[in-house]
């Protein structure tokens, strides 16, 4: 699966929260909530390469602010990718 395109030079943490969602967006369906609570942040983004016929889901939950909630999807998705990249 080495033609995945895996955009190395975005650094989420350098970027607004539209751009991070757009960046995701690359990768699949990215998105964003509110706990019920109104305490914290979760965002997520279902992902499918199609290449490969793969699907999988990225979480990331309890964040301070939605920016901490996406930053982390970025992160997990990023580690995700490259794991599938290797095989």
């Amino acid at each position: 699966m080495k033609n995945i395109a895996i955009n190395q030079a975005f650094m989420p943490e350098d970027n607004s929260v539209e751009d991070c969602l757009l960046e995701l967006e690359k990768y699949g369906a990215p998105h964003i909530n509110k706990s019920s609570s109104g305490k914290y942040w979760w965002a997520g983004i279902d992902v499918l390469v199609t290449s490969k016929g793969v699907s999988f889901e990225v979480k990331y939950s309890n964040a301070k602010t939605p920016k901490e909630a996406i930053n982390g999807v970025y992160t997990r998705l990023m580690s995700a990718m490259a794991k599938i990249k290797e095989t």
